[in-house]
Formats: structure tokens, sequence, C-alpha cells
């Protein structure tokens, strides 16, 4: 190995081929890059799936032709024994990203949304949301929206009637900006086939399916004005992390959980405009706070020396 090699960080990245999975990994991964550029390297479990013999054999057959690593990230609870494979293998630090299922001490740093109230340790860095592939934008216009719809869940009940309605008031009184509408993986087809109905002139239905995650950041980088339904978490962060100003449609509950009182959390500090609040104001504000939260992780991790 050289001397320059050594001097260039290299990354591991874990991944379990779920794509919200990805999505955080791959901002971390991004947001390191751009405090120093690094030797990124994607391993997909799929391919071979470590085991606890790997383990106590200090094997991870995965990684055997790529350098040695600094840093080890993976993101989702199936990526958490390859970690500490890697590592017993091969050396380097691992970071876990979301709460993990083992004990948080068996990994070098943990990234954890503050939604899940981790004990807190050395070790442990909490979030504001999940880390995401967004960065904040610098040309949104102000007569371009988005608006994201998810579905179902165990914890949100799903009225396609109610979205319709919350989505002809809107778009009925924001005539003057043109909207983008996708969906998601979780979208029934019901919906899907009324979003497609939809007739108004400002508004065209996208599907996902169609388009994928580099489409909606390109979408979120122009968009000043982005509508999410209450049940996609993940997509309100992205959305609050371009810098847009973020309503946030009804969405029934099945109860109170850690996902409500987190979005509650964003209502109470402003940082989302509701859609009842929007009834009365009429307009959506930008969030008093940017969040950059790939950003705040890689520089954690740039302070340890990680990138030296």
């Amino acid at each position: 190995m050289t001397t320059e090699s050594r001097r260039t960080p290299v990354i591991w990245r874990i991944s379990d081929g779920r794509s919200g999975h990805d999505s955080q990994s791959k901002g971390l991964v991004k947001a390191l890059n751009l405090i120093k550029p690094c030797d990124c390297h994607d391993i997909k479990l799929a391919d071979r799936k470590p085991g606890l013999l790997d383990l106590l054999l200090k094997k991870f057959p995965a990684a055997k032709e790529l350098p040695d690593p600094d840093m080890i990230i993976g993101a989702g609870h199936e990526t958490h024994l390859s970690l500490l494979c890697a590592k017993r293998a091969r050396g380097g630090k691992t970071i876990v990203i979301m709460k993990p299922g083992i004990p948080a001490n068996c990994f070098d740093f943990c990234f954890i949304p503050e939604h899940d109230a981790p004990k807190m340790a050395d070790n442990i860095f909490t979030t504001k949301g999940a880390i995401n592939c967004i960065a904040p934008s610098t040309e949104q216009v102000n007569d371009r929206g988005l608006i994201l719809v998810g579905g179902p869940s165990k914890h949100f009940y799903w009225d396609d009637e109610y979205l319709l309605q919350q989505l002809n008031e809107i778009l009925t009184t924001h005539a003057d900006i043109n909207w983008e509408i996708s969906d998601s993986p979780r979208t029934p087809e019901t919906t899907r086939d009324l979003l497609a109905e939809l007739q108004k002139p400002n508004a065209e239905y996208k599907d996902c399916s169609s388009k994928g995650p580099a489409w909606i950041a390109r979408r979120l980088n122009l968009a000043a004005n982005v509508w999410v339904t209450m049940d996609s978490v993940s997509m309100v962060y992205e959305s609050l992390t371009s810098g847009a100003a973020v309503g946030l449609l009804d969405v029934p509950t099945s109860g109170t959980s850690k996902i409500s009182d987190n979005i509650e959390g964003l209502v109470e500090d402003k940082m989302v405009t509701p859609y009842s609040r929007w009834l009365s104001e009429r307009k959506l504000n930008r969030p008093p706070v940017l969040l950059n939260e790939a950003k705040r992780c890689a520089e954690r991790l740039h302070e340890s020396g990680l990138l030296h």
C-alpha cells in the first residue's frame, strides 16, 4: 500500500439492500467525502451473509479483495453481524446507524434518532430523525411544489377520500404553484389510481416505481413548498433537510407511538405545518432551523480522528 493510499481513509459501506437504510448510510458516506475524499467500497449482504462461525474464525470473505477499512458503516439490523465480523477480521471502526438490536457498546459509534430514546454513552450520538442523502438547496423556487404520499402502516390508518379532500383544497388554494405528486412503495393501488385521475391544471402525478429516490432528490432541490403525508417520517426529514417549507397531510393514527410523538414534536417546534393549521393560515413557513444530520454525524467522526 502506498503512502498516498494510507492517507486516504478507507470506508466499507455494508448494505442490506433496503432503500431506506441505503439512503442513511450513503448520506453519511457522502458527507464524509465532503470533509475529505475517501476510498469507498459498497458491500452487498445479498452476495454473502456472514454467520457466527465467521465471527469466531475472524473471517469476512465478502471483502477479501478490498483494502483494510478505517470505517465500516451499516444501517439496519441485518448489517450488525457483518459490521462485527468485518472489524474482527480486518480492523477499522464500526459505525451503526439507527438503534441496534444488540448492545450498543458492541460498536464504536452509534448514530441513533433521538425519538428512539437511547441510553446515552460516549459512543452514542443522537440525531433529529434519520440521516439521509439530501443536501440543503440553494435552487428552490416559490412556484414549484412537491407532494409526497406514503401509505398505511401499523401506526396509521389510510383514508383515500380524506387524502383527496386535502389535496384538492391545497391545489385550489395554491393555483399559482406547479405541483408534482409522487407516491411510495407503501401507497395502495387505489390511492395511485385516484392520484392519476386527479384533474387539476397545476398538478401532475408521477409514479414512484418509474422514478426512484434520485428523482425525489432532484425535485426537493427545486421545490420550495412540500407536502408529505404524516406517516412518511423519512420523507418529512428529507424535505426538511432540503430547506423547503413543509406541510403535513393528515393521516388517521392508530394510537400513540414513537412516530406520532416525533411528528408532534416537529409541530411544536414549528418545523412543519400540519394541515389543520394551514387551513386557518393558508401558508407554509420554512423551518426555523435547517437540518443536516449527515453533516453533523460526519463532523463528529472527523472530530474523533477518523479522517486524519
